[in-house]
């Protein structure tokens, strides 16, 4: 018997990670978030509870959790996405992903049980995905790639073959990215960008072809 899942986190990404778990056919019991009254009302149904309710109604032993956190810059470990796994990891709890049933995966892909792979995701053979990856909406990732712990594949990004994507690295919605690259850890492709060449560890890109800028 599947132990029911709590999502941490029921901003507009945590809504989505529910929505999945619940088609995957899994039972959502709760879900955290900051200002849970703001949600007593979700259509979703789902009952929404501070972290310190969660932690007094559900021991580690009785559920899964899912992370609802998302991100829209690289991730290191001070990150919010990073800094909350931990902090319910070392009390004992498990995290869990999913692989949405509209998504494909090749047989011989090798994905971590924390990854999210979403609705539409397309994961060809030979391809590793790393924990608490976020694959989004209708992205495509080809032969023989590597997606690293952290790394959130935006909706709609390609991803050609033979392509390194390092830690924590965020890849704008819409980017194209072609085959043989290398892009270090924490790097940022800005939407709709399209990279050509490798990418050192800490860039951010945009553009087309994409172009290093500073962020503000």
């Amino acid at each position: 018997m599947k132990r029911p899942i709590v999502v941490i986190g029921f901003g507009g990404h945590g809504r989505v990670v529910s929505a999945c778990l619940i088609a995957c056919g899994h039972d959502v019991v709760a879900a955290t978030d900051l200002h849970p009254e703001d949600h007593a009302d979700n259509r979703m149904g789902i009952r929404v509870l501070s972290d310190e309710a969660m932690l007094s109604e559900f021991a580690s032993d009785q559920v899964l959790l899912a992370s609802g956190v998302g991100s829209v810059m690289p991730v290191d470990v001070a990150s919010p996405r990073c800094t909350i796994v931990d902090r319910f990891k070392q009390i004992g709890y498990r995290f869990v992903g999913f692989r949405h049933p509209t998504s494909w995966v090749a047989p011989d892909a090798d994905i971590s049980e924390t990854a999210q792979i979403h609705a539409g995701a397309i994961i060809q053979p030979g391809t590793v995905v790393g924990d608490f990856a976020i694959l989004n909406t209708c992205c495509s990732v080809d032969h023989d790639c590597v997606i690293d712990d952290y790394c959130h594949v935006g909706p709609g990004v390609t991803v050609s073959g033979n392509v390194r994507v390092g830690r924590g690295s965020h890849l704008g919605t819409g980017a194209n990215l072609i085959q043989g690259l290398d892009l270090g850890s924490h790097c940022f492709v800005a939407a709709g960008a399209t990279v050509v060449r490798n990418i050192s560890a800490g860039e951010f890109v945009r553009g087309v072809p994409a172009r290093k800028f500073m962020p503000r």
